[in-house]
């Protein structure tokens, strides 16, 4: 571990500089007294379930990192007399918010762009890692879910650094892939390929290391093989989520898409049950949606993109209660009008392009580093003319012509399974994308661009708080702790000026006051703490 930890402990860069700079209104965990009872009120609460405000006379008391009673609402207690009251100004508070597919350590410009040396892809990659981490915070998110990585010391280290707070971050999720050898995520890799990989700083797939976010298993392997794969994902590894890669579709990882058998997948969602995981599947074909629901996964990520979903699919994913990842924001970054293309004039690409333009320039600046929003931008560039290499090396353009129907049969999918009901989280793929976990509203905002039939809207700002919050943990297989203001739930919670209920763009701004653990975090308004935190 001395050279793990040599490896993960530079001096301070002037990027890092810039973001301890930009995230400088956190506020030390040292010091809170976390044992006091202490009444929130003078706040507008969301009613997750209900879609509206609870009234004005409920308060929220908190205590030891938790909501211990909300007085006003029928059952609650009445007579707790608190150690103190914070006055929230009469502004609007949510739970806390969702990631619930994202990429920490993939971080896109320095995936697929070049510099001079190794140190600085190395330098602004870490940087940009701890900027990612704070602007969750800043937008109210405090738990989100790596949905894959080859090598799971980075993020252990990260995990390490937020709870000992040397860093501002949220709550983060681990999962681990476990499929057959040869599959998506699991390549069977060598040669030129493995090499270019490498440089992305992919590892080197050594599926057996305990540090590897992949188990591996032979292609023929029966049921107790895979089960006993899933065990060590959880048991050695760490999982908090097992992933299956299985995509039907050719990649930058595999040339040929492998199929494993439904009796694999269905032992990996029956021991992943057993051990109390959820689980996840890369599903961007009709067919693997058809198999994955079948099969008993828990969530889906991301949307079929090779053809429409039947009444029939639609019917089974409400009946098995699976939850949809769909990621639309993948649209933002992959979905171009490519000349020729028969999707580039669809009215869905019209509209994508018309976002782009909007909102590009805007999203590098608010979460990239100043060193890095060249090279963001410069890869929207390059995907509008059709041109995109990996560190100039690597011709990835298949790719854009590979996403071009997600604009169109992706999004025909999302809104016919969100108006019949489907439940949807709120996860972008973010890494990979050139977009970052921190960017929830981003997301919402795509569903609420394209979710509409007739010019009327299939994505409420109702559901969009719900997609956020308690549909997230459900995916996450937390809402037992989180998602909604409740007695019992751990206090996460975002205080924000606006109403959700009216207008959806509010979630995911950036927040006024984040209280995370019971403990206040981020104070941009001059809440009155004195009574609280003094001794």
């Amino acid at each position: 571990m001395g050279i793990f930890d040599t490896f993960f402990n530079k001096s301070i860069t002037s990027a890092e500089r810039l973001m301890k700079r930009e995230t400088s209104h956190f506020i030390s965990h040292k010091g809170l007294v976390h044992s006091k009872t202490v009444a929130l009120k003078n706040a507008r609460f969301a009613d997750i379930d209900n879609g509206r405000f609870f009234g004005p006379e409920v308060s929220v008391i908190i205590r030891d990192g938790k909501i211990i009673a909300m007085p006003g609402l029928p059952g609650e207690p009445s007579d707790i007399i608190p150690d103190a009251t914070l006055d929230l100004q009469g502004k609007t508070v949510l739970p806390g918010l969702f990631n619930v597919h994202c990429h920490i350590q993939m971080v896109n410009p320095t995936l697929f762009s070049s510099f001079k040396t190794l140190t600085d892809k190395k330098r602004y990659h870490d940087a940009q890692v701890e900027k990612n981490m704070a602007d969750c915070l800043a937008h109210g998110v405090t738990n989100i879910r790596d949905a894959y990585t080859d090598d799971l010391r980075p993020n252990r280290f990260l995990i390490d650094r937020i709870r000992r707070g040397d860093i501002p971050g949220p709550r983060i999720q681990q999962a681990v892939v476990v499929g057959a050898l040869g599959g998506y995520l699991s390549p069977d890799l060598r040669g030129l390929k493995k090499k270019l990989l490498g440089l992305m700083g992919l590892g080197d797939f050594n599926y057996e290391s305990r540090y590897s976010g992949v188990v591996a298993f032979p292609m023929d392997a029966g049921d107790q093989v895979v089960r006993d794969a899933v065990k060590k994902a959880a048991d050695e590894r760490g999982a908090d989520l097992i992933k299956v890669g299985e995509s039907l579709e050719v990649s930058l990882l595999n040339s040929d898409p492998l199929i494993m058998t439904s009796g694999q997948l269905e032992s990996i969602t029956r021991q992943a049950v057993n051990l109390n995981l959820q689980t996840t599947i890369h599903s961007v074909s009709v067919e693997t949606f058809r198999r994955a629901v079948k099969a008993g996964f828990s969530s889906l990520a991301h949307m079929a993109h090779d053809g429409d979903l039947s009444r029939e699919d639609i019917d089974a994913c409400l009946t098995a209660e699976t939850i949809i990842e769909p990621t639309l924001s993948v649209g933002f970054d992959m979905s171009w009008k490519i000349r020729g293309n028969e999707f580039a004039e669809c009215p869905d690409m019209d509209a994508m392009t018309q976002l782009r333009e909007e909102y590009r320039d805007s999203l590098a600046a608010e979460f990239w580093l100043p060193e890095l929003r060249n090279h963001v931008l410069e890869g929207f560039r390059k995907a509008d003319q059709g041109r995109y290499k990996m560190l100039g090396l690597l011709d990835l353009s298949k790719l854009l012509l590979h996403f071009c129907p997600l604009i169109h049969f992706g999004m025909n999918n999302t809104r016919q399974l969100l108006a019949s009901g489907v439940p949807m989280a709120c996860g972008n793929d973010g890494g990979i994308q050139s977009c970052t976990p921190a960017m929830v509203a981003h997301e919402l905002e795509i569903f609420n661009r394209f979710m509409k039939q007739n010019d009327m809207s299939l994505f409420s700002p109702a559901a969009a708080l719900r997609t956020a919050t308690i549909n997230s943990a459900r995916s996450m297989g937390i809402d037992h702790r989180f998602g909604v203001i409740q007695t019992g739930k751990t206090a996460d919670l975002v205080i924000i000026e606006g109403n959700p209920f009216k207008d959806p763009r509010v979630i995911g701004k950036r927040v006024d006051a984040l209280i995370m653990d019971g403990e206040l975090r981020i104070d941009n308004c001059a809440l009155d703490t004195d009574n609280i935190w003094s001794s």
